[in-house]
């Protein structure tokens, strides 16, 4: 199997910049170790592509959600070396995230 890459769409990238950037107005502390929860549990991707459920608001998609703790969706797609990260957004939030 080739190495896997982790490519993040720019809605993606900018949806966690300001999650991030939220948290830090209250705590940068927390803010840089949820950094690092996302990107572990990203890193586990890596290894197991295909973990993470189908999400259920569209079953007959391709696209997976991992659910980081505390309350972060994940939406990813697995095109052949690629795990595509499409999302991210607060659980709470309504879906579809905006520009699905």
């Amino acid at each position: 199997m080739a190495q896997l890459t982790i490519r993040f769409a720019n809605s993606a990238r900018a949806e966690i910049n300001d999650i991030l950037a939220f948290i830090a107005l209250d705590n940068p502390v927390a803010a840089a170790k949820f950094a690092a929860k996302i990107q572990k549990a990203l890193g586990r991707l890596l290894e197991f592509p295909n973990s993470g459920r189908l999400i259920p608001e569209e079953p007959k998609s391709r696209v997976r959600e991992l659910v980081v703790p505390t309350s972060i969706r994940v939406f990813f797609r697995v095109d052949g070396d690629v795990i595509r990260v499409l999302h991210i957004m607060r659980a709470e939030q309504a879906f579809p995230p905006k520009g699905w």
